[in-house]
């Protein structure tokens, strides 16, 4: 069965950037090994970054934004939750996942998104830039995952 997935904004930013992990696993989704999710605020939040930080031009970040919607499920959350209480913006990719049935959310962010952990069914495993999710062990059930690295 095929993992379905939610990305944070930090992980599209890489692999479009840059070569790597992130990078490998945009690959992966766009070969179909991982179904990826997707939500309005989330591609506006990667919009914004390609144009406001990384000074892009239109055309070039909607291209860019083009692929990420090629490759993904666009999905359109109908409840709001306050669960990352330290950056309140995180809340989009939580209720992307839960509206989407994700089994993982992967993201790089080690101060919010990672602190939780879990929530309901959502796995939300520890990645560091080497250990993103291409290698089977991340893409288990984080209790398993948690047991082998902890």
């Amino acid at each position: 069965m095929t993992k379905r997935i939610v990305l944070d904004t930090n992980v599209y930013i890489s692999a479009l950037f840059w070569k790597g992990s992130p990078h490998d696993l945009f690959e992966r989704i766009i070969d179909v090994d991982f179904l990826n999710f997707i939500s309005p605020q989330i591609l506006d939040e990667v919009e914004n970054k390609l144009l406001d930080k990384f000074k892009l031009p239109i055309l070039k970040a909607r291209k860019m934004s083009e692929t990420i919607v090629f490759s993904s499920e666009i999905v359109y959350p109908k409840r709001k939750f306050n669960i990352v209480k330290n950056d309140p913006s995180d809340n989009k990719i939580i209720e992307c996942a839960i509206e989407a049935d994700a089994s993982f959310i992967v993201s790089g962010d080690k101060k919010h998104l990672l602190n939780i952990k879990q929530y309901k069914d959502c796995r939300v495993p520890l990645f560091s830039d080497t250990n993103y999710a291409l290698r089977p062990l991340c893409l288990m059930p984080f209790s398993e995952y948690a047991r082998r690295h902890f």
